[in-house]
């Protein structure tokens, strides 16, 4: 029959899960609590939908059975999209980073480190590292080792990788300590030729093991195409990376720099001479590329007759590669079988278009040496007097050098010379006690640079260089000073937006980027 509302109450009000008979009332068990959606059936006596009516009347009664139970193993339910006057807000997932947002992402991978400088002086490494790719290719690693003699040294290393982040990776873990290995077997006089040829040996030694390791792994009498052992293998040889070295003798305070690829060393050469604090700028690396003329004729007389197809003097790239010495990067070092065999069995990249006498790479590094003005904190003393009477005299306070390494991502926007410029303003802020303060300059014969806010060139992304007009200190850390400036310094609107830039359009904005600041002395 059908239902009115006096029928509907009368149903509703016979529904009780607190009457203790059937007589009086109708009563529904509880839906056990095990499971996720109980059903209640309706009562035999009631029929048609009256019975619908009831059953559905008497569950939404009960306890809800799924309440009782773990929520986070249920599907969730979806909030409502937010309203603001009436209309969606819908928002972008991507943070518009300000000033403090920008910070906090810029000091993320910041750290200090103390060693021993020597003179019984100590000295002071500034770290950072800003990713942009996803996993980041850049790596890092500061740390002592065995240098000849089985004396103490220390080592810096920055290893800016590409195509992936394997080879860098493995650089990180293993370059210093295969150095080491080389180093230790020379006597504690060694001359220098003799230590610069060990530290060469060590580059290629394992340059040569990345690419042996992945050779045999992928011939292999047990490969099979896909094979997870391989991948792994071969995964270092797949990718490659740049390499810089700084090797520290703190006994005879001798630095030596080996470079391969484009990340760039620079000294900040103290002028004992002046009144004042003055640095110059002393490069210690040579970035190689196509347009550096030394590798240019290196590489053209490797392979005669390739000049037209294998360099491209405007970018400076070598059959598409921005580096012309390098770890790793197989395409540009095995014979085409081998590349090909990989692509097809391991899912790697082809061969390079024009290639046809490889290899064209090598990991030899290129290495610089010069002697540290080692700095003397006031208060400090030295041993005099002679052997049989000697005594602890005191040293005139005196400002020693620094030594910047950083990858290509920093160099893309800022010159060698404000480098050093930028950090001798850090160095003058930290003695005065203001990190605020933007004292004036401090360097020597500084050339003028263009006055360019940013720029845009056709086909190009937007650019800007980082000069002393834009430089503010505002960090206790060197290397992030460094990097806080050549991303926009004072142009907070520039800084923020490249610090808000997300993979992968990143790329397009800044590369990884890793610096590192050496203090020779007291700071």
């Amino acid at each position: 029959m059908p239902l009115n509302n006096q029928s509907l109450k009368k149903i509703l009000g016979a529904v009780s899960s607190r009457s203790p008979t059937l007589s009086r009332r109708l009563c529904f068990p509880r839906p056990p609590s095990t499971v996720r959606y109980a059903r209640v059936s309706p009562v035999a006596t009631i029929v048609g939908g009256a019975a619908a009516v009831t059953g559905a009347a008497a569950y939404l009664l009960q306890p809800t059975a799924f309440k009782e139970e773990n929520a986070a193993i249920f599907v969730p339910q979806i909030s409502s999209l937010k309203k603001d006057g009436g209309s969606s807000n819908i928002q972008s997932p991507v943070r518009a980073l300000n000033l403090a947002d920008a910070n906090e992402v810029l000091r993320r991978e910041q750290s200090s480190k103390l060693f021993d400088a020597g003179n019984g002086q100590r000295g002071r490494c500034d770290v950072v590292r800003v990713p942009s790719n996803s996993p980041v290719e850049d790596e890092f690693v500061v740390g002592t080792q065995v240098g000849p003699g089985r004396s103490q040294w220390t080592f810096w290393g920055v290893f800016d990788g590409h195509a992936g982040w394997a080879t860098s990776v493995l650089l990180r873990e293993n370059l210093i300590s295969m150095v080491s290995d080389h180093l230790e077997e020379l006597p504690a006089n060694a001359p220098s030729p003799e230590i610069s040829s060990a530290i060469i040996k060590a580059f290629i030694s394992v340059d040569d093991s990345i690419n042996a390791a992945a050779l045999a792994a992928m011939n292999g009498p047990d490969a099979q195409p896909g094979s997870a052992e391989v991948l792994s293998a071969i995964a270092p040889a797949i990718a490659g990376s740049c390499a810089l070295l700084a090797a520290y003798d703190p006994r005879s305070t001798t630095l030596r720099v080996a470079c391969t690829g484009d990340s760039r060393a620079v000294l900040g050469r103290v002028d004992a001479d002046s009144a004042k604090p003055k640095y110059t700028a002393v490069p210690l690396s040579k970035d190689q590329t196509g347009k550096n003329d030394d590798e240019y004729a290196r590489l053209t007389a490797a392979h005669p007759g390739e000049e037209e197809t294998m360099i491209n003097r405007e970018s400076g790239r070598i059959l598409g590669l921005a580096v012309t010495r390098a770890f790793g990067d197989h395409r540009w070092k095995w014979r085409e079988s081998d590349i090909t065999e990989a692509q097809q069995r391991y899912w790697s990249s082809g061969p390079r278009p024009n290639s046809r006498t490889p290899p064209y790479l090598t990991a030899e590094p290129v290495i610089e040496e010069t002697r540290i003005n080692v700095g003397v904190k006031a208060g400090s003393t030295s041993t005099g007097g002679g052997a049989n009477n000697q005594q602890q005299q005191p040293q005139q306070p005196q400002r020693g050098d620094f030594l910047i390494l950083a990858s290509d991502g920093f160099w893309d926007h800022i010159s060698n010379e404000d480098a050093v410029e930028c950090v001798a303003r850090w160095i003058a802020a930290k003695k005065a006690n203001n990190l605020r303060g933007t004292p004036p300059s401090l360097l020597k014969d500084k050339a003028p640079k263009r006055n360019e806010h940013w720029w845009l060139d056709e086909g190009r992304y937007v650019e800007w260089r980082a000069t002393p007009e834009y430089f503010v200190v505002e960090d206790d850390n060197a290397a992030t000073h460094l990097v806080r400036n050549a991303f926009g310094g004072s142009r907070r609107n520039l800084f923020c937006g490249v610090m808000s830039a997300y993979p992968p359009i990143s790329r397009n904005v800044r590369d990884d980027t890793t610096v590192q600041v050496v203090f020779f002395g007291d700071v």
